[in-house]
This record gives structure tokens, sequence and C-alpha cells, in this order.
């Protein structure tokens, strides 16, 4: 009998400090998270400025910038879980790099100033992405790996832990 109160306490034990490490890994995942979403901030204050540019300059290129404004509010505007930001954004860093390039088949919006100094200070808040995204993709890989590995990967399934996405941002503009 005692060792049947011995062997449930200790599965009480595994359980809690099981549960309490993944949720000292998620919680990092978001402290980590909060570091990146200040940049993703300042770049998307500062796509609305390209995109209104974009839109004056590129007549017959349009979807491509309605299309992230649509994105832009999506993610402005509705509650998104963590993993639901982090795509959305890695969506939008993808449009906007396929949108600078097309930009750059513009003679008229490559030579203006303007342009420059906002492509400028894009690739600068870029930067800043980049750095910010490596502590953020550790802390989620570290968090993945556990959920995927045993016995961590029972309590992730117990209590609903799922797999959180990188976040991706492309080559750094020129």
């Amino acid at each position: 009998m005692d060792w049947l109160i011995f062997a449930l306490g200790a599965l009480v034990l595994f359980t809690f400090l099981g549960y309490n490490r993944l949720i000292r890994l998620r919680t990092n995942v978001y402290k980590a998270f909060d570091l990146l979403d200040k940049h993703i901030e300042e770049r998307n204050a500062l796509m609305k400025d390209i995109l209104s540019y974009m839109r004056k300059s590129m007549n017959n290129e349009r979807s491509k910038p309605d299309e992230l404004m649509e994105l832009y509010y999506k993610d402005k505007n509705e509650d998104l879980t963590l993993s639901q930001r982090v795509k959305l954004n890695n969506e939008i860093n993808r449009i906007l790099a396929e949108l600078m390039a097309v930009a750059d088949e513009y003679p008229g919006i490559k030579n203006d100033n303007s342009f420059r100094r906002l492509k400028l200070s894009l690739s600068a808040i870029e930067e800043q992405l980049r750095k910010s995204a490596t502590p953020y993709n550790e802390a989620v890989r570290f968090y993945n790996n556990t959920i995927y590995m045993f016995p961590s990967n029972v309590f992730a399934l117990l209590f609903g832990f799922k797999v959180v996405p990188d976040f991706e941002i492309g080559e750094q503009m020129e």
C-alpha cells in the first residue's frame, strides 16, 4: 500500500514538474515575441507610408499593395493567437519583399529620394527584426522540441500545448 501512495505521489510530482516546464518555455516564447513585436509595429507603421507612396506610383500593380494592407489591418484589428500573428507576419514579410522587388522595376520609384529614404528606413527596421527574430526562434525551437519529446509530449497533449511557428524574414533589402 505504501508503494502505491509513493508511486501516486511521484506521478503527481512528475506531472506538476512537466507542466510547469512547458509553461516556463511557453512564457519564454511570449517574452521573446514581445521584443520582436516592437519592431513589427515599427515596420507596419513604415509599411503604411510605403504602400501609400506605391499606390500613387504603381497604377497597374495594385493587387500586392491592397493585399498587404488587408494583412496589416487583420494583424492590427483582429484578436489573433501568437501562432496566427507569426504566420500572418511571415506572409507580410514575404509580400513586402516581393513588392519592393517590383518597385525596383519602376525607374520613377527607384530613383525617387523619398522612396529611397523609406526603403533605407525599412532596411534598418528589418535588420532589427532579424536580430529580434533570433532569440524568438531559439525560444520557439526549444519549446517545440520539448513538445515533441517523450514524456513532455504526453503533457503537451494532455494540457493543450501547441507547436509555435518560427518567425521568417527574407533577405535584407539593398
